[in-house]
Formats: C-alpha cells, structure tokens, sequence
C-alpha cells in the first residue's frame, strides 16, 4: 500500500469570503486607474473584500510574484470594464478573459476555477501543458509530490527517468482536471478508463502505464489494458446486407470463443455477406441459404484470390500475395468459420437451417489433401545457431530499441530454444514456474538422471491442454532465476484472460507482460544477428511457432527419441495427430531407417515342405520362389546363377503340374531368407540393367548347381 500524502491537499475554500456583488462609485473609481489596479498595498487598504480572495489564490498556486501582478490586475480591469464583481461572471465572461493574452493563463484559469466555478479549462482556446494548470488549480507543491510519489512507483516497476519525462507530467495533469482532486489515492478506474477513451493511441498507452503504477501503489485494484481502446477491431459493413449483419454481430456478442478467435471468425463471416451481395442478393439471413447456396460458396472460396473479398476497412492493408490464389489453408479456415457459425445458429434455436453445415459446408478434398501435416521446421544448421545464440547473449547483442533488462532477454531466448513452448505460454509464465529437480531419476532401462540435471517447468494451461509440468534443461532454471534477480518485485498481479486467476507473470516489466510480439519482433532478430543467420530459411521467416517445431522435432529424431505419446504429453497437446504437425523426421533419420527397412529387398521367399523333414527323406524340401519358377537346391543362395536363373534340373518351373502340386499341399510353409548380395548384384537390384547383361554373359562358361554351363543348358534343350 502507499504511504499517507506528507503535504496533505486542502481545497480552496471560498466559503470565509462574502461574496460582493455590487460594487460602489468608489471602488469603480479606484479600479479604473491604471497605476491603483498594480498596487497591492493600497488595494488591499482601500477594497479589501475584492482583493482578498485573488491573493490568497496567489499563495494556494504558487505562481510567481510578477505573473500574479499583471494577472490580478487583468481581473480588476475587466471588473471595471463590465461593472461586475468577478463572483457574478459567467463562465462565457470566464472564457472571454482566458483567450486574451494578459496575465498568466494557468492563474486566471485557476481563479476561475475556485472563484467562479469554470471546471473544465479544458475548453480554453489552444489549451496546452495540462499539468501546468494542474499545478497552479492544485497547488505546485501538491502537484510536485503526488508527480513525485507517482514517478517513483513507475521507477520501481523499471521505467527510466527520461521515460517518464516524456508523459508523466502531461498525463498526470490531465487525470487530476478530470478528476477534480490531484491526490492520487482518489484516482479510480472509471476516471482512467475516461483518460482513455477518445483519445489519441500514444496518450492512451500513457494512461496504461499511469495505471500499472497505481496498481503498483494500492490505490487500483488491478492495472488497465495498455490499450483500452477497441476501436481497432471495427470493421466496415458497407456493401452487406443489413440482416446479415445484425445475425453476424449477434454471433459475435453471443459466442464464447477466445477474442482473437471471435474476431477473425466474425471477419469470415461478414466477408460472406459481400458475396452474398454480389452473387446472392435474394439470400439475407441464414435461413435463406440452400444447398445450392452452399455449393455456389465453395466454388467461389476455391477459386478466391487474395484481397479479393476483402471489406473496406481493411482495403489499404498490405497485403502478401495480392491477387494471387489463396492457400489452402485460408479456404479451410474460412469454410471451417462458417460452418460454425451456421451450427451455433441452429444450436442456439435462432432458426431452422434448409441444409446440413457439417456435410454441405464440408472442406473439399483436395483442399484438406493440400493443408495437411506439413511442419514447417527450421534447417537444422540455423536452428543450432539459433541454440549457441540464446546461450550466448551479452549486452552489446541488444539492438538499441530494445528497453527490457539483459537478464530478461537472456531468459526469453533460452525458453525458446530449449523449452518448446507456444509463444502465448511463454509470456504467460508464472514468476515461480521453475522447479529444481531434487531427487535421481531412474528410467526404465536402469539409467539414472542425477539430481539437478533437469529443472521442471510449471505450463500454464493452454488452448489444447490443461495446466502441466514438463521437464527442461537446467540452463533454463539457470537463466529464469537471473531474470527474477533483476525483476522488479512491487508489481501487481495481473488478471490472466484464460484463466480468470491474478498471476504475478515471470515476463511482467513496467507493471506489465511482455507483448505477444516481442519474440518474433524482438528476440529473434537479435539472435539471428548474433548467429550471423538471415531473419528467413528455406521454408520462409524464422517464427516462434517454428522454433516450437524445431525443438519437438530435435526430441523425436535423435537415437532412443521419444515417442509420439510422450511428444505429445511434452508439448500440451491433446491428441497425437496434433503433435504430427510438429514433427518432421530429418533425412539423415530418414536414410538410416531406409537402410535398415532396405535389407528386406535382400531377402527371397523359400517354400519348406514340413511332410519330407518329418519323414526323414532325401527328397527336396527347400523350394525358393524365383517368381515364375521354384528352384529346389537348398544351396541355391550360393549359386552364382542365382539373379538370371539358367535353368538346371533343380528349376521348377510354377506352371508345371508338380509344381502346383507342390502349391496345394498343407504341409508347405512359407518363410523368408536373408542373402547377401555381390557388388553386382546391388547394382543390379538399384536398376542397373546393364550390369545386369553384362553378368549374365559373364555366367555363360559358369556351372551351375547340376554341372552344367548356361550354354550346355542352353544347347541341350535345343536338341530336345
């Protein structure tokens, strides 16, 4: 809580004065010179009701002695001039006196103020430097230590004295004419929600940062949204039908999706409405739509282009891409906004749909074909740069825009290279989220993890997962518990949207979180920077939802990787097909399984007649499957005919009657043997067909297993 005011703020009281209203032929006479309206002592002798409350005025302000001269004596004239005692004044004869340039504009403003109850100097012409008139309506001492109890609040949340400089004071001044009192404990959250409202972006984040300290002190129960504007998410409706709207707007203030996700829905559905304008005009309401309507609706969002049915608020967007096709994604996002809309429509028994949103708002195949799994993983050379980046910072790798501490900095990019963490679970950490690991782990092969090892990280509960501990590196501990070092502690908790709970946030500067783009704006640039690696791979811009990707993939594609069940618990997500979009198996993994998986090409089916082992008999039980033929030497693997078979007596061939014979018998089984393959052989396997005659004309003078050469085979059954 703060500390009690140690100047003690008094109003202004008029109530000891006798408020004159008629002034005499005497005192219209003394007023109308010149040199009498400048001298305080004979003044204060001769009228002294009417100059009473003006000096005293003097002392409460604080103004200087030359400027309440020639002010004071602005007043008199003007008395003299009307007639009228300055207690009779309009607020017009108020306004009137202001916009001249006699005297100091603050002290006549204050005058007004306390003497002829003007509150707002707000509306003088070209009003400037607020806090200045607060100072001289309030008092300068009073305005001075509230300025200064305020500014040392902001300092201790982390902001610089040239920060504040630059609008403390204005703002300051601005919240105490509004509120009417300057002591900051009388400050409330309606009177800094007004302080933002219809304001300006800069004087609005202004206001934030007022609140964060005030939050800080005690005197607000919680800080205000640095912007508390939303104006911002207001899209045009020009061009869309009326009833279309209002059943859009109506989704959107019933719906409870999260508010990003409401809102790029509600800009799905209301782009809708232009087609509908343009290609539908009888269809207005969702009752109106068929399910021609809706096969129309996906021919068109197939054959969309980007910025094609984009609404007017957002016509002078930059956008990538500008008339080209747009992605598949983009098409299944669309279609899936609508689809939901529709379905809450009907759910809610706001009316009876002509058409099933599920089957007749489906996704196409060939879009769900090209917007499956594709992980957009960082090129492993980059990535591991990325590693030594965020291991390695110092002080001269801070860009110069950035004004959060080294400490805090050095924490953010290890949690986004060893962490695998979403972007909105990092800045929603909480400041007590890393826990040491204490005791031995032993795994199930009999291995121990030493204590200390590794540190568990508390997970804040996420879109797809609820609340979940995970284990990390200990140079994440290491580098969190330098952060909270250098963290400042008088920071009120703040409200965490998703949760509903106040959390004390790990990443929480100036009384607030970090931005939600401060890892993709900030962090990585510095750490490509410092990795000397460009700020775009092979697969486009280095985000943070990659990094995510990377660092799930790392732990799938080493030796003894983990599981898919355990990438899943590790990452949050819900399901296993989820975590499928994180992962891409490396090549050289990839090559290594290909050659285990490759000696299955090395191995021949061998067919085993179980009836002449058991009989003891010499006849052949080994039959090897050449393919259109069965070859009946149990040495066949040694024959060096084996790839061009040249037809011995042990040769079966398959269309014979022995050997569909040898095919029908229950007593065969079938195995598979392994054989090592010649040089060759290998080429000849990988397509070679040269090689392939060349060993055939090669084998001509070989025997084979029965002792005779291709050629003699070859001449015999000519013969025959």
């Amino acid at each position: 809580m703060s500390t009690p005011s140690i100047i003690p703020y008094v109003p202004f009281d008029t109530s000891q004065y006798e408020r004159q209203s008629i002034l005499s032929n005497r005192e219209l006479t003394i007023l109308s010179n010149h040199f009498h309206r400048s001298d305080w002592r004979y003044l204060q002798s001769e009228i002294p009701k009417l100059l009473a409350p003006l000096v005293d005025i003097v002392d409460h302000s604080g103004v200087s002695k030359r400027l309440a001269i020639c002010s004071v004596a602005a007043i008199l004239w003007n008395v003299s001039k009307t007639g009228q005692s300055y207690w009779c004044w309009s607020e017009s004869q108020w306004l009137t006196l202001l916009s001249k340039r006699t005297g100091s504009q603050p002290f006549l403003a204050s005058v007004a103020y306390h003497i002829g109850g003007f509150k707002t100097p707000q509306r003088i012409e070209k009003f400037r430097q607020p806090a200045i008139y607060a100072s001289h309506i309030f008092g300068h001492e009073v305005f001075r230590h509230e300025h200064a109890r305020l500014s040392q609040a902001l300092r201790s949340l982390g902001y610089a004295a040239r920060n504040l400089e630059q609008f403390l004071s204005c703002v300051l001044g601005t919240l105490m004419l509004e509120n009417g009192d300057p002591r900051l404990e009388t400050f409330t959250e309606e009177l800094l929600l007004k302080g933002q409202r219809n304001r300006s972006l800069g004087v609005a984040k202004s206001v934030g940062k007022v609140s964060h300290g005030l939050a800080a002190m005690g005197v607000l129960a919680k800080p205000l949204r640095m912007r508390g504007y939303t104006c911002w998410r207001e899209k045009s409706i020009e061009g869309i039908d009326p009833t279309w709207t209002m059943w859009c707007r109506r989704w959107r203030d019933t719906s409870t999706l999260r508010p990003r996700t409401r809102e790029s829905n509600y800009s799905f559905i209301l782009r809708t409405g232009g087609w509908l304008a343009r290609e539908q005009p009888e269809v207005a309401a969702p009752t109106d739509w068929s399910m021609s309507t809706c096969a129309a609706f996906i021919a068109a969002i197939d054959r969309m282009t980007v910025g094609e049915w984009a609404l007017e608020s957002a016509k002078g967007t930059q956008l990538k891409g500008l008339g080209q096709p747009i992605a598949a994604n983009s098409k299944r996002n669309f279609l899936h906004a609508l689809r939901r809309f529709f379905s809450d429509f009907e759910l809610w028994g706001w009316g009876r749909l002509k058409f099933s949103p599920r089957h007749h708002l489906a996704t196409p195949r060939s879009v769900t074909f090209s917007s499956g799994i594709n992980p957009r993983v960082i090129d492993d050379s980059t990535w591991l740069k990325l590693i030594w980046a965020s291991l390695n910072i110092e002080r001269k790798d801070l860009l110069s825009e950035i004004h959060y501490p080294l400490s805090m900095v050095q924490a953010i990019a290890v949690l986004w290279t060893h962490a695998g963490l979403r972007n909105n679970e990092i800045i929603r950490l909480d400041k007590g989220c890393a826990h040491p690991q204490t005791h031995e782990v032993v795994h199930e092969d009999g291995t121990i993890v030493p204590a200390g090892t590794l540190c568990y990280l508390d997970i804040p509960a996420s879109k797809t997962f609820k609340a979940f501990v995970k284990p990390v590196g200990m140079v994440v501990k290491e580098r969190i518990d330098a952060w909270l070092e250098d963290r400042p502690a008088d920071q009120a908790a703040l409200l965490d949207e998703r949760t509903g709970n106040k959390v004390s946030y790990l990443f929480q500067f100036r009384g607030k979180r970090i931005g939600s783009s401060a890892i993709n704006s900030t962090i990585i640039p510095m750490l490509c920077a410092k990795a000397g690696v460009p700020l775009e791979d092979s697969r486009g811009r280095i985000t943070s939802h990659r990094g995510r990707a990377s660092a799930v993939t790392a732990l799938a594609s080493v030796p003894q990787g983990m599981s898919l069940i355990e990438l899943m618990q590790w990452s949050g997500h819900s399901s296993p097909s989820s975590t499928l979009h994180y992962i891409r198996i490396r090549p050289t993994k990839l090559a290594a399984s290909f050659v285990k998986a490759d000696q299955m090409a090395h191995m021949v089916s061998v067919l085993i007649d179980h009836d002449i082992i058991a009989r003891h008999s010499d006849d052949p039980y080994t039959f090897y499957d050449l393919g259109d033929s069965y070859c009946s030497n149990p040495f066949w693997s040694s024959c060096p005919h084996r790839m061009a078979c040249a037809g011995c007596d042990f040769n079966l061939p398959k269309a014979s009657a022995k050997a569909q014979a040898l095919e029908s018998k229950t007593s065969i089984k079938r195995y598979l043997e392994t054989v090592p393959l010649t040089a060759d052989e290998r080429e000849i396997v990988e397509g070679d067909l040269a090689k392939l005659d060349g060993l055939i004309r090669k084998l001509d003078t070989v025997p084979t297993l029965d002792g005779r050469t291709p050629s003699e085979i070859v001449a015999e059954k000519g013969r025959s």
